[in-house]
């Protein structure tokens, strides 16, 4: 359940969030946008490890250490530059005139945005999903320096049990993640069909 709960939160905030900030610096192009951009991108180059100890602190300091919600607000942190990037580049592609058209019909920012330009970042949005998604599910690390108590822990935490200095337990091991992988694998499945679509969508002339 807490592997459930991070996965989808963190998953569902870094799509939110990265795909209005994308639109916002791609619809008001400027120095100010170009300067956020590459700020944002900036910390893709930077490795996780000289940011633990650092990391551990400020969460310590912000008593978001060993939370649910405060891996999340890490994980948007690490998330959302990686998405950002892919969803710049693929609303670059998006013609603005269909915002003008919708714009001239009445309909908000918002309503431009969730109505007309959202639904048209299927693809994009299904390929950051399955990413983040897999990342999330998967790590390991950022759990271990953050998650301290039992009821806190992830998947692969608790999977860590079965291997110690003494006892490996295989046998245990592999029956637990072959269940933990079915939610995530069957999660894969379900959305490769939106990526396969845009792709067939995009080569077809209407």
């Amino acid at each position: 359940m807490n592997s459930i709960i991070i996965t989808v939160v963190s998953v569902a905030g870094i799509l939110l969030i990265s795909s209005m900030a994308a639109y916002q610096l791609v619809r008001h192009p400027g120095r100010t946008s170009q300067i956020i951009f590459l700020v944002i991108l900036s910390s893709l180059i930077i490795p996780f490890q000289t940011m633990m100890i650092p990391l551990v602190k400020v969460a310590k300091d912000l008593n978001i250490i060993n939370t649910i919600h405060g891996i999340i607000i890490m994980y948007w942190g690490f998330g959302i530059p990686l998405a950002l990037f892919l969803y710049h580049g693929f609303i670059k592609a998006v013609p603005k005139e269909l915002e003008e058209a919708a714009s001239i019909d009445g309909s908000g920012p918002a309503g431009i945005f969730f109505r007309i330009l959202l639904p048209l970042l299927k693809p994009i949005t299904s390929t950051i999903a399955i990413l983040h998604s897999l990342w999330i599910w998967n790590d390991f690390l950022l759990p271990l320096i953050t998650l301290s108590s039992v009821e806190n822990k992830t998947i692969p935490l608790a999977a860590s049990v079965y291997f110690g200095q003494y006892t490996n337990e295989w046998h245990l091991a592999m029956a637990a993640l072959t269940l933990a992988i079915l939610p995530i694998m069957l999660f894969f499945l379900f959305m490769q069909r939106y990526i396969i679509q845009g792709i067939t969508a995009g080569a077809v002339k209407g």
